[in-house]
């Protein structure tokens, strides 16, 4: 527990086969300590039963046993401090041994998940600034957070408000308020298999961007309660995507929720026996598209 002001960084003999890779009950970095722990090449390693972040250093947190091969989870992870960075990783997290956080609170902070060449298991992200402040939280989500040992899985996210950007594959995105962007352009390392299994959008604003090199990323199914649904920037809209994933699935727009996929390239398409729903939500797509029109009989 570190307690007090204090201004000491903690960069040193804190990684596996150092000090590091220790289990600790809980791991409190209190709103006092004003200095740093880890870098990007020297991150504490440990499989702590919950850490609560409230300082407001720079924070490289790695989750990991005293071994490297092996098995390890931090049940919880909270952060709250709008002046704290935070990088969440994996020691190990690939078909053998998974290093993961089952579950990840932020409520205030800048929070990365996974880092550069660093694959990072989360199963659970909520996202939820304190009274409702947006500009308390941003999160950016690298590539390949997932699972890939079995059983894997994607990453569930539940964001009340606040900023995420995204460029891995969801199992759930599920959006009150605020502005979430996924897919960045990745440059010369586009990624693969960037899909959402499911999106619930009750506010906010929710951009459409994978920068997917398969040119087949999808929304299997989609609810739009509310807020806007923009697939039409600029940014990778090279790229083909598909709305739905077979012919079970569904986009329902409701009304009060904006879809636009109008990105004036005609490669967004609705996957052949998907339905789309409109239940009075604004729909926008580009010029010249055909579209097939039938009726609920309910």
């Amino acid at each position: 527990r570190s307690t007090g002001a204090t201004g000491e960084d903690a960069d040193d003999g804190i990684a596996v086969g150092e000090t590091g890779g220790i289990d600790f009950d809980l791991l409190h970095i209190k709103k006092g300590h004003i200095g740093d722990i880890g870098a990007s090449g020297e991150r504490l390693h440990t499989s702590a039963s919950k850490i609560i972040i409230e300082g407001s250093g720079t924070y490289y947190i790695e989750v990991s046993e005293s071994i490297v091969s092996a098995d390890q989870a931090i049940p919880l992870i909270i952060v709250n401090n709008k002046a704290a960075t935070v990088y969440l990783t994996s020691n190990r997290n690939d078909g053998s041994y998974c290093c993961e956080f089952t579950q990840v609170i932020v409520l205030a902070g800048i929070v990365h998940i996974g880092d550069s060449n660093i694959d990072t298991a989360v199963q659970t992200l909520i996202i939820s600034p304190r009274g409702n402040r947006a500009a308390l939280v941003n999160v950016i989500i690298h590539e390949d957070c997932e699972r890939f040992k079995a059983t894997t899985y994607k990453m569930s996210i539940y964001m009340s408000n606040g900023s995420c950007t995204m460029d891995s594959g969801a199992l759930l995105i599920d959006l009150r308020r605020g502005t979430f962007t996924y897919g960045t352009d990745l440059a010369g390392s586009p990624e693969t298999g960037l899909d959402i299994e499911t999106l619930r959008m009750y506010g906010g604003t929710f951009y459409w961007n994978p920068d997917d090199s398969g040119d087949d990323a999808y929304i299997d199914n989609a609810y739009l309660f509310g807020g806007a649904f923009n697939a039409a920037e600029t940014i990778n809209n090279d790229r083909a995507k598909t709305l739905g994933k077979d012919g079970n699935s569904e986009i329902f727009v409701f009304e009060g929720a904006v879809l636009d996929i109008a990105n004036g390239k005609g490669n967004i398409t609705i996957f052949a026996g998907a339905a789309l729903w409109n239940y009075g939500g604004v729909i926008t797509v580009d010029n010249h598209t055909q579209l097939g029109i039938s009726y609920d009989t309910y």
